[in-house]
């Protein structure tokens, strides 16, 4: 059957296939904040609406709009990004699932491209409990990036400072991957490189700002096209485990 996009069809539309067995809703939570100087503020946002695409036609499944704006106050230093704070993000989850329950849908399956969406997407899903009328499946480890990191270094020799936690290796390569007009490789450079995960506590406590000036966890140098597509199938078959789904 595959994947199909719910905000492109007729509500008769969708009673038909879910009278089908299409019962699953697929939702990306991205965000739209500063990438560096070389990729635009909806990279996680983009990110979302491939990789919801992906699940759902692994899953089946209806794919809904990506919600464009998540968790980023550790970015706005950096002018034009949006913020949710983490009570109105709540609501927003809560909102959707009860949305898609009332529906008539058995399964909601949300996915953070975002990293600073992964923390408030647990505690909003611990908020809403057990509900009884629908499924709520969820990638909510955060380690999953740390995951695409090491593949880097681990196949591309890329080290894990490069690859680093935003508008790095890994990311700027998914991104040309899917939508290279829109990656801007001349103006690429590097912020920090460090140590990703030391520099974690100090992105979301002062701010990426106090890190790199550029806004750049990483160094964009060595992205490729041929990266991103390795990166993308690593990404599916971490988030299909992470929902209890076989690849």
């Amino acid at each position: 059957m595959g994947g199909v996009e719910l905000d492109r069809m007729t509500w008769p539309e969708i009673r038909a296939e879910q009278d089908l067995g299409r019962d699953t809703v697929v939702v990306a939570f991205g965000a739209t904040e500063q990438h560096g100087p070389h990729m635009p503020l909806g990279t996680d946002a983009l990110l979302g609406d491939h990789l919801a695409r992906m699940v759902a036609e692994s899953l089946d499944a209806f794919v809904a709009p990506t919600v464009r704006i998540g968790c980023s106050e550790h970015h706005l230093e950096f002018p034009g990004t949006l913020s949710l704070s983490d009570t109105t993000f709540h609501g927003i989850v809560a909102d959707i699932v009860g949305s898609l329950a009332r529906g008539g849908f058995a399964r909601a399956v949300l996915l953070p491209t975002h990293g600073g969406n992964f923390g408030p997407l647990a505690d909003a899903l611990e908020l809403l409990g057990p509900l009884p009328e629908i499924e709520v499946s969820a990638l909510t480890d955060v380690g999953a990036l740390f995951t695409i990191a090491q593949l880097g270094a681990d196949e591309h020799g890329v080290p894990l400072g490069e690859g680093g936690v935003h508008a790095g290796e890994w990311e700027t390569s998914m991104l040309m991957a899917i939508h290279p007009e829109l990656v801007h490789a001349d103006r690429g450079e590097a912020g920090y490189t460090g140590d990703p995960q030391a520099a974690i506590a100090a992105i979301f406590g002062a701010g990426v700002h106090t890190v790199a000036k550029n806004g750049v966890i990483g160094d964009p140098s060595r992205a490729s096209t041929d990266h991103g597509v390795r990166y993308w199938d690593e990404v599916l078959q971490v988030t299909l485990a992470a929902i209890g789904e076989d690849a």
